[in-house]
């Protein structure tokens, strides 16, 4: 499987310096790397100092890749019925046309089709690593969360199985209605977007997040933090980049600064312990070509490899607590740090699925298995962990099935 990287951050951090430098050492180190960028105000090229394509790997040096994701090329290449059948209906309500194609993109599919990108080439066989320099965190966030959000678990898909059945026969009647072409396309797209969920939880991609020590990175660190905790996703590292460098004769006006970094950097390492931090002091000029990346690199990483998975402590996990023999009793266990004191969380749970919603992110989780038939009893919130607990044995006559289909509760964060 190819070792996948993501760096995300706030923007002006420096990911894509980053990204790059990253790669850098793991081509440098032998192995076969790509380089992506889906942010679409693309800086890659500009950091290495060389042209990049937008459709196609550009070869920067031996073993070294380069590519711009372009979304309107992705467009085209996946969802050209879908992108036709929109517009043609925003145009049959007398919408022009141009405007009509620009109404087709859809929001959120850009994302999707760089992520889907980033999997396909994951998937080539091609690579031995792939670094994905994103977009600001707000938009990385909403890349990551889509293919849970589109597929929208089990009453999703169900509910797409129906429609298209419901409008193949009304075909016949109704002439605006999707043809068959639209329907295989947003079918595969689910198909995708499933795949994309599972692809984005497999053991060989982690996420890094990118800050500068300073008061509003830092709490937006946090949130992404917490996030990607909620999400099952990976965060092996913190990169801390900007970092000024502790000199004498910088002078009274950067001994401020310096200070003030110092304290970020204490709370920093506080926040996110034991999650590996790498720390990346300014350079004498600026960090553009392969070798000033290298020396970027080098600065960072030290000895460390950075193409490693540099910390494997999973977000979600499930402990069993019955003894053998006896009903399982079991807790889903969700890592949530930074929750506020006063935060509140909704839990649904509808069939195999759980849906989560903290302030204004909602998540649905598939249930593990063995949880299929449990019951949800009781949960709480400790230690900056979710404990959800289910249990076994607990028999439902058919009056109570239909009503304990569906189960809520709300936790308030200790």
């Amino acid at each position: 499987m190819t070792r996948v990287i993501i760096y995300s951050g706030k923007g002006g951090t420096g990911k894509t310096t980053i990204s790059a430098a990253t790669a850098a050492l793991l081509a440098q180190s032998g192995r076969r790397t790509l380089v992506l960028s889906s942010d679409p105000a693309h800086s890659l090229a500009d950091a290495l100092g060389v042209a990049v394509s937008r459709d196609r790997p550009t070869t920067i040096a031996p073993g070294l890749y380069a590519l711009e994701v372009d979304t309107i090329y992705e467009w085209r290449h996946n969802l050209g019925g879908f992108q036709q059948f929109v517009a043609s209906t925003y145009s049959s309500r007398g919408i022009d046309r141009s405007t009509a194609a620009e109404l087709a993109n859809q929001p959120g599919l850009d994302e999707i089709l760089a992520l889907q990108r980033v999997m396909s080439e994951a998937q080539s066989g091609r690579w031995d690593a792939i670094v994905l320099d994103t977009a600001p965190t707000g938009n990385t966030l909403r890349l990551l969360a889509y293919p849970e959000m589109i597929i929208g678990g089990d009453a999703g898909k169900k509910f797409f199985r129906v429609y298209r059945g419901l409008a193949n026969f009304a075909r016949p009647f109704k002439r605006d209605l999707p043809d068959d072409r639209f329907f295989d396309e947003v079918g595969g797209l689910l198909e995708r977007m499933e795949q994309l969920a599972n692809f984005l939880l497999s053991p060989d991609i982690s996420l890094r997040l990118v800050l500068n020590p300073e008061k509003l990175p830092l709490l937006e660190t946090r949130r992404a933090y917490t996030f990607l905790n909620l999400y099952g996703m990976m965060v092996d590292a913190v990169m801390v980049n900007k970092i000024l460098p502790q000199r004498e004769d910088l002078g009274p006006y950067f001994d401020y600064w310096v200070s003030l970094q110092r304290d970020y950097l204490e709370d920093i390492e506080h926040s996110f312990a034991p999650t590996p931090i790498f720390r990346t002091v300014l350079q004498g000029g600026e960090p553009i070509g392969l070798p000033a990346l290298s020396s970027v690199g080098q600065s960072t990483f030290g000895l460390a490899d950075p193409g490693a998975m540099l910390f494997d402590e999973r977000p979600i996990w499930l402990e069993q607590w019955n003894d053998e023999g006896q009903p399982g009793q079991y807790d889903l266990c969700l890592k949530l740090p930074f929750m506020d004191e006063e935060q509140t969380m909704d839990l649904t749970r509808s069939g195999p699925d759980l849906t989560l919603t903290v302030g204004r992110i909602q998540r649905t989780i598939a249930l593990p298995r063995i949880l299929y038939n449990c019951t949800m009893g009781d949960h709480r919130y400790e230690d900056n962990v979710l404990r959800l607990e289910f249990r076994e044995g607990v028999e439902l006559n058919d009056d109570d099935s239909q009503v304990n289909a569906t189960d809520e509760f709300r936790v308030e964060a200790a």
